[in-house]
């Protein structure tokens, strides 16, 4: 069996996770492959790049064809995602009621927004940073969630994913700067932040508020269809979004409480800007915190049982990459287009 001391047969990271789909390989790599497998890239230039964990762009074509040349199969894939059958006994709390529940699917994404399960009594590690019990945390997640989906409803946002040039992508952007600094500066550990740090969380926020909740709207559309605007570059940037981060948004099929989970562990996993040390360990409790919460929700909301909690946890933080990849090539889209970041 590998070792998991054993760098990782597709970009030698130290950091090998274990035996994914067939080899030993990091984290980053199982989740790329996963991700990656339906589509078909091409190499522009002679399909012998350098694929390394210190680059953070690198060729696909030549990362998925090393995946391949180090043992993974496809066959892996569909066998995995064939495992995950939902069973759910979900909770559905209306906000100003103290007890009551009904049946739902987990697979519904949305069935009703303003529903969370109810806390009734504190489970799990208390943060002394955070000031928060795990399940208090992601319930504010919960509701950050619920409110910016509401403003975005009720200002009739535009979808991200139909913008047609980059100044208008811009303007859609700024639109979000003063909801995610609000919900970054109420986020639990914020105030023990220096400036320059918040400034960078900032960004994710923004980013996540933008691209993140447009990519859910249009999982969650049945194939909306969407015109390619005259920037190529955006276009096809907007492209790989939809084929990859929709898609596996699309199969998932979050609820309300997996979304919110699913994107704070974005929030405190970019991890492209330099950050302090105070900032890593903010987001270490935050990352525990919802993971804690979000296993005690399925062990109480749903009828999983530890081997189906572990595949969708693992399925819904594998996507972290997915959008940390997309965040890199949404910075690389701004520099190449001439706007500072």
């Amino acid at each position: 069996m590998d070792n998991k001391n054993d760098p990782c047969r597709i970009c030698n990271d130290s950091l090998t996770s274990g035996f994914h789909f067939g080899t030993s390989c990091c984290i980053a790599c199982a989740a790329f492959f996963r991700r990656t497998v339906k589509n078909q890239f091409t190499c522009n230039a002679n399909n012998d790049c350098v694929i390394s964990f210190e680059k953070k762009f690198t060729c696909r074509a030549c990362r998925y064809n090393n995946c391949l040349k180090a043992g993974m199969r496809k066959d892996y894939i569909r066998k995995i995602n064939s495992n995950y059958v939902p069973k759910q006994k979900c909770v559905n709390v209306d906000a100003s009621r103290s007890i009551g529940t009904s049946s739902a699917s987990s697979s519904s994404s949305e069935s009703s927004p303003l529903v969370s399960p109810i806390i009734e009594k504190p489970i799990g590690k208390y943060s002394k940073i955070l000031k928060r019990y795990p399940q208090e945390l992601l319930q504010f997640y919960v509701k950050e969630v619920e409110k910016t989906i509401a403003n975005r409803r009720k200002n009739s946002s535009k979808n991200i994913l139909h913008a047609k040039s980059m100044n208008e992508l811009m303007v859609i952007t700024a639109h979000q700067s003063g909801s995610a600094m609000e919900a970054c500066i109420n986020c639990p550990g914020v105030s023990k932040l220096h400036q320059k740090d918040i400034r960078v969380l900032h960004k994710y926020f923004q980013f996540l508020n933008v691209w993140l909740d447009s990519v859910r709207e249009y999982s969650m559309s049945d194939g909306a269809h969407y015109e390619i605007g005259v920037d190529r570059k955006l276009s096809e940037f907007i492209h790989q979004v939809r084929t990859t981060l929709g898609s596996s948004l699309a199969n998932l099929k979050l609820n309300m409480y997996e979304y919110s989970a699913f994107k704070l562990f974005c929030i405190w996993n970019l991890k492209f800007h330099k950050t302090s040390t105070a900032l890593k360990i903010v987001a270490q409790e935050h990352y525990e915190g919802v993971c804690s919460a979000l296993r005690n929700y399925y062990e109480t909301q749903t009828k999983m049982d530890d081997f189906e909690i572990a595949i969708r946890i693992g399925d819904i933080t594998l996507q972290i990459v997915t959008v940390s990849d997309i965040y890199h090539d949404f910075i690389k889209l701004l520099l190449n287009s001439g706007i500072s970041i």
